[in-house]
């Protein structure tokens, strides 16, 4: 396998590894398919699906802790979906400092186009894999996941 070592200390460490390596090819796959299907970066396309995915008074810390980004980094993407007229920006009700974004009709527009570019790359790029071990496969992370949190 290009780019893989040819000792790690164990297989936790070869786990790690292969996670992180698996992680920025998956981020790369996806920052080309949402700039040459939509004009738009992998982040802008996240931060859009959690705000179609959690309809409502979300604001920028719940999209950012949603989608394990900073707030900083979230704050941008808002900023530009909003200049773009993807998302609506507003004063919370509960605080002046805190702001409420929903998607616009333009924006769940792009976000149907996103979801079906993605469903499409999917099932052409993607190894077919064995029911039984993507179901391991998400067992360990999760149990990972939630040991870590």
């Amino acid at each position: 396998m290009d780019g893989f070592p040819k000792e790690l200390p164990d297989d936790l460490a070869t786990l790690w590894f292969l996670i992180r390596r698996v992680a920025v090819m998956m981020d790369r796959a996806g920052e080309a398919l949402f700039r040459s299907t939509l004009g738009i970066s992998l982040a802008q396309f996240l931060v859009l699906s959690v705000v179609d995915a959690y309809p409502g008074n979300l604001n920028q810390q719940a999209i950012a802790d949603r989608l394990g980004l900073t707030k900083g980094t979230v704050s941008k993407q808002i900023e530009n979906a909003s200049a773009a007229g993807l998302l609506h920006v507003a004063p919370s009700a509960s605080s002046r400092r805190e702001k409420i974004v929903t998607l616009t009709e333009r924006g769940t527009e792009l976000v149907r186009r996103g979801d079906t570019a993605f469903e499409n790359a999917r099932r052409t790029g993607m190894p077919a894999l064995p029911a039984d071990e993507l179901a391991s496969t998400l067992a360990t992370l999760r149990a990972l996941d939630s040991a870590l949190s």
